[in-house]
């Protein structure tokens, strides 16, 4: 199979379709481990990418995160 990929220059269709079908294997076994209230496509829908991020909220996850590693201060 992923010979004739090659011969016939359809490489990277076969790697993105192998892709996909595993991302979504990985998606149905972690959903049947750890989502509980959720329907599949619910959860599935769920993983999509929301709405781009703004600078603004962007700088200002960066500036707390910073925040939160200047107050850490490991045990000896």
């Amino acid at each position: 199979m992923l010979e004739q990929a090659v011969e016939d220059g359809e490489l990277s269709e076969f790697v993105t379709m192998l892709w996909d079908v595993t991302e979504e294997e990985r998606e149905w076994e972690y959903f049947l481990a750890k989502v509980f209230d959720k329907s599949f496509d619910e959860f599935r829908k769920s993983m999509k990418p929301q709405a781009p991020v703004s600078r603004r909220e962007l700088e200002n996850t960066v500036k707390d995160s910073w925040g939160l590693l200047d107050a850490f201060v490991p045990e000896e």
